[in-house]
């Protein structure tokens, strides 16, 4: 039979133990939260200077000749109280008529810690939607070529739907 003091430290130690699980999970909590802060600021960075510039040169191009090209830009910033931080950027050509059978928009979403996620949909479509394969790319490979790569992609399904 074990003695109350050999009782008693068996409960202290396991109490001990599960204070150290909990300090060492507010740790990593507290270090996630940190690394996500500076991955959607980064994030951000590359939205607002490489990927928005290139929408808003094919918008401007596009309205040259009278086609009407969206953006849609959420422009959310990651804060540590947000659970599920959303930045994406939209590029959208509008509808045709009848059901379209190619993509006419392409996303940009940040997705922590990968990078961007690059997906094709039909206006108003969430990733969930899809059409095809969605593509992940870490934010040093979004360059200003790759953004107007998928940009045009998007114009040459909308010339083909008309």
């Amino acid at each position: 039979m074990r003695s109350e003091r050999e009782i008693l430290d068996f409960i202290r130690h396991a109490l001990r133990e599960k204070d150290d699980a909990r300090q060492a999970e507010q740790l990593r909590l507290r270090q996630e939260a940190e690394q996500k802060k500076v991955f959607y600021q980064a994030a951000h960075a590359v939205l607002t200077h490489v990927v928005l510039p290139g929408m808003t040169r094919f918008h401007n191009i596009s309205a040259q000749v009278g086609m009407r090209a969206a953006i849609g830009d959420t422009n959310d910033f990651y804060l540590p109280d947000q659970v599920d931080p959303a930045l994406v950027a939209k590029f959208a050509m509008p509808l045709p008529k009848t059901a379209p059978d190619l993509p006419l928009c392409v996303s940009f979403k940040a997705v922590f810690p990968h990078g961007f996620a690059v997906y094709y949909t039909d206006v108003d479509k969430s990733q969930a939607d899809a059409k095809g394969t969605v593509e992940e790319v870490a934010l040093e490979d979004v360059t200003p070529d790759m953004v107007e790569n998928c940009l045009l992609r998007v114009l040459r399904n909308h010339l083909h739907e008309m």
